[in-house]
């Protein structure tokens, strides 16, 4: 090697010691950002425990050192820390239940209050230190010394085997073979602690300030709180009896625990056609309650009827009923094949005929035959008016000249005779009448009116035209 490298390393080195032996840290590695606080009792706090900020590891301890009565702790932070303010506090917390392990829990301070520059001390007002297990002992009574006796004596023979049985027949040898069982809920137990580090700033601080209310409150109800042991003492007294019963139940647990899994598969299947039978129910869900409230107004009208009071008056009225329908029923059915055939021929004969129209050229009314007929009833109202014994008289003329038409056309009526008529230019010769209205332009004959045939077989005339636009107007 080099000399002047050699030389190097044996100038660094001992500069490198003696720096550390008083600062504590290495140049130009990790922090260098330093701060103190004095706590009335270090407890086992030593160089290296760490600081946290809400569950966080944010630096550790550096030093400790005596500083009058009190002691004063030297902690370094990483710059994820800063700024801390003037009024941070600082607490010393046990990492493990039964003590031995420690550890700084720094609270940076509220944002309103200044900025504390590197080196800032925390005083001692400010910081707290934790209650040890000796304390806690010399708060208890001698009964409940002797109770705390007795709680160790019964967990010692609970872990001890009996007189002449192996050390694998006691408590402490079954724990031993459960510890394979109880793996997997260590490592959720492990896993549940730590997630309640939290994830956030403030997490830890929460949980243990609702945990110190909590004891608080406990604290200020003691006798309530030697009930509750009182009573706990009772039940574990009560659970110690009854072994076989509890040891029935707990494999009764674990066959339902390996029979769970399956089930809740099972279950889960099932979820989704019965999320999809709640979709198709909500929507008559949300319509039933006006259904539901109709019928029951009808079950209500139904009871009204069934009722006793109201039971015999609708028994006579269903016993006339069931007595006199079959009757009417046999009368109606004598009656329907009767009317059968007129409503025929008026379905298929005379309503089509009442909806056409008669062709009488420039005297045509274009309207319906139904219409016509209306229509003629006030000229038969009116005709009659002029043939009572105020009306005009009724001619008749007793030479008719060249223009006559025989009496064999016109026929004769009742009380009158013979009757005579004459046809204005034509002659003699001619057998037909003229100027009536309508004519006659269809193509049936008298022989087509059979008197003996039903209606529906008649035949209809061709010479109407339909127009069933205007006979529905």
């Amino acid at each position: 090697m080099n000399p002047l490298v050699i030389a190097g390393i044996v100038v660094l080195v001992p500069v490198l010691i003696t720096y550390y032996a008083f600062t504590h840290r290495l140049p130009f590695v990790g922090s260098s950002y330093t701060d103190y606080a004095v706590v009335v009792n270090s407890v086992n706090v030593r160089p290296g425990s760490p600081v946290r900020i809400a569950g966080i590891d944010v630096g550790q301890v550096s030093g400790v050192s005596p500083d009058g009565t009190a002691t004063r702790i030297a902690f370094t932070l990483d710059p994820s820390a800063l700024p801390v303010h003037r009024d941070a506090t600082l607490t010393i917390r046990d990492r493990l239940f039964l003590e031995g392990g420690y550890y700084l829990l720094l609270d940076p301070g509220s944002p309103s209050a200044p900025v504390a520059p590197e080196g800032f001390t925390i005083r001692q007002a400010n910081t707290a230190t934790p209650v040890q297990f000796f304390q806690l002992l010399s708060t208890f009574n001698a009964a409940a010394r002797a109770s705390l006796q007795n709680l160790l004596k019964t967990t010692n023979v609970a872990f001890s085997p009996r007189p002449g049985q192996p050390q694998s027949n006691s408590g402490a040898g079954a724990l031993k073979q459960a510890i394979p069982a109880l793996t997997p809920d260590l490592k959720d137990a492990a896993l549940i602690s730590e997630s309640l580090t939290g994830t956030h700033a403030g997490d830890v601080q929460t949980l243990l300030s609702s945990t110190a209310d909590v004891t608080g409150t406990l604290a200020t109800h003691r006798l309530a709180l030697a009930q509750m042991v009182a009573r706990l003492d009772t039940v574990a007294g009560t659970l110690a009896g009854e072994d076989d019963a509890i040891g029935r139940t707990i494999s009764g647990v674990d066959a339902t625990l390996r029979t769970a899994p399956t089930t809740l598969v099972a279950l889960d299947r099932s979820l989704t056609p019965l999320d999809n039978l709640a979709a198709a129910l909500t929507p008559s869900l949300k319509v039933s309650p006006p259904i539901v409230s109709a019928l029951a107004r009808e079950i209500v009208a139904v009871n009204r009827v069934v009722r006793p009071a109201a039971r015999g008056r609708l028994i006579a009225s269903l016993s006339t009923l069931l007595v006199r329908f079959p009757v009417v029923a046999t009368q109606l059915a004598d009656f329907f094949p009767a009317t059968a055939p007129a409503a025929r021929c008026l379905a298929t004969r005379v309503t089509p005929l009442l909806q056409e129209q008669v062709q009488d050229g420039a005297l045509s009314t274009h309207d319906p035959v139904w219409k016509d007929l209306v229509h003629m009833l006030p000229n038969l109202a009116g005709a009659s008016g002029n043939f009572d014994g105020n009306g005009p008289y009724l001619r008749a003329l007793v030479g008719l000249g060249s223009n006559s038409v025989p009496s064999s056309l016109l026929g004769s009526l009742p009380g009158v005779g013979t009757l005579l008529g004459s046809i204005a230019g034509t002659s003699a010769n001619n057998s037909g009448l003229q100027g009536t209205a309508p004519q006659w332009l269809g193509d049936l004959t008298a022989a087509d009116f059979r008197p003996n045939v039903p209606c529906g077989s008649q035949p209809l005339p061709n010479n109407l035209v339909a127009n069933p636009a205007e006979a529905v107007r």
